[in-house]
């Protein structure tokens, strides 16, 4: 079996192989010689340079690990999570802000969280996102003074609270902001890498870059891997809860997705976002997001058989189906990131996986 000397530099419980004469990509478990088949056909052999050029601050590392955090304070569930995987994720991305369309910026980091974090060599980038109304982007985006009120106040945040950088977390700008959208991201990153910080973008999943999408539209992936430092793409919610019951990250959507953003902007600068969540299908009302916890416990109330991550049940008259990530998909989809060479991987989110996962990532 052969990989490159730049795949060495992932410190997972396996990497990617290529075999000779074979038409597959394969991933060799460490410590355990499983040989686990991604599929039928290999992806197209791909040859890339060194990672891109990041911001002025310290160099990041290779792979990153991250885990988005949604935690509570100092002796929370999610706390313990975090202290659970010290030593294996490299880095946190802290839900704690919202910014507002005049630039103002709301919420409140939690200092016990931050300081575990510092004092255990984790890198953490302020989450800031805004997710309640396209409008609000608009307005951000393209009042020259909001606009820069908020690239002010952003900079501030991360020096204030010690942040290696920033996350911005844009979900649902309109396609007709995409231009607005950039020159955003650039003033942005420029201030930030003048100060030697970190901008990183959490951008939806696409598969082809289509201006008028009404909800890609918006994310130039070509022109923002250009300003920012990384692309954490969100590959997950091909299925979601207001539409057909379905995986949420099925693995052939994920590559396309991928090779996308590969082709876009190199694998150096993406990070694959991985989904440790599922839904619960049943009735005319949107699906409920489940925990895997909460997919397990259904499953051993009500239908004591699942295929995999997958599994039906009735209650009161109604079919249920229920979609969700388990070991077996989080495999699939960290083997991808791997097979790509791609920067690292972002959970979303810690403390709702399943726990074994954990055992295939190490520093």
């Amino acid at each position: 079996m052969v990989y490159t000397a730049r795949r060495r530099r992932w410190g997972w419980a396996f990497m990617a192989a290529a075999l000779a004469g074979a038409a597959a990509r394969a991933l060799t478990w460490a410590g355990q010689g499983v040989v686990g088949w991604l599929g039928p056909a290999a992806p197209p052999a791909v040859a890339f340079g060194p990672a891109s050029a990041l911001g002025a601050g310290m160099p990041l590392p290779t792979p990153l690990i991250l885990g988005y955090y949604d935690g509570g304070g100092v002796g929370s569930a999610g706390y313990r999570d975090l202290v659970r995987l010290t030593g294996t994720l490299t880095g946190i991305v802290p839900d704690w802000y919202e910014i507002w369309s005049q630039g103002q910026i709301t919420g409140s980091s939690d200092p016990g969280v931050l300081a575990y974090a510092r004092a255990h060599g984790m890198w953490v980038f302020a989450l800031v996102q805004q997710n309640q109304d396209p409008a609000v982007f608009h307005v951000l985006l393209t009042h020259p003074a909001y606009r820069a009120r908020a690239v002010g106040n952003l900079v501030r945040l991360v020096e204030s609270g010690g942040y290696d950088g920033l996350n911005l977390d844009f979900e649902g700008v309109r396609a007709s902001d995409r231009a607005a959208f950039t020159r955003f991201v650039r003033t942005l990153a420029a201030a930030l890498h003048a100060r030697g910080d970190y901008l990183t973008l959490s951008v939806p999943a696409e598969t082809a870059d289509e201006p008028a999408n009404p909800w890609t539209g918006a994310y130039d992936y070509r022109a923002l891997g250009r300003a920012a430092d990384l692309l954490l793409v969100m590959a997950y919610d091909d299925h979601w809860a207001g539409g057909p019951p379905g995986g949420v990250a099925p693995t052939p959507w994920v590559e396309a997705v991928v090779r996308y953003a590969v082709r876009a902007v190199g694998p150096g600068k993406v990070v694959l976002g991985v989904p440790a969540y599922g839904y619960d299908w049943g009735g005319a009302a949107p699906a409920q997001p489940l925990s895997y916890a909460q997919a397990v416990a259904l499953d051993d109330a009500y239908a004591r058989g699942r295929a995999g991550a997958h599994f039906a049940y009735v209650s009161g008259g109604t079919v249920h189906e229920v979609y969700f990530e388990d070991l077996a998909t989080f495999r699939a989809k960290a083997g991808l990131a791997v097979a790509y060479d791609l920067r690292g991987i972002a959970l979303w989110r810690l403390g709702i996986e399943d726990p074994a996962i954990w055992r295939l990532v190490r520093p």
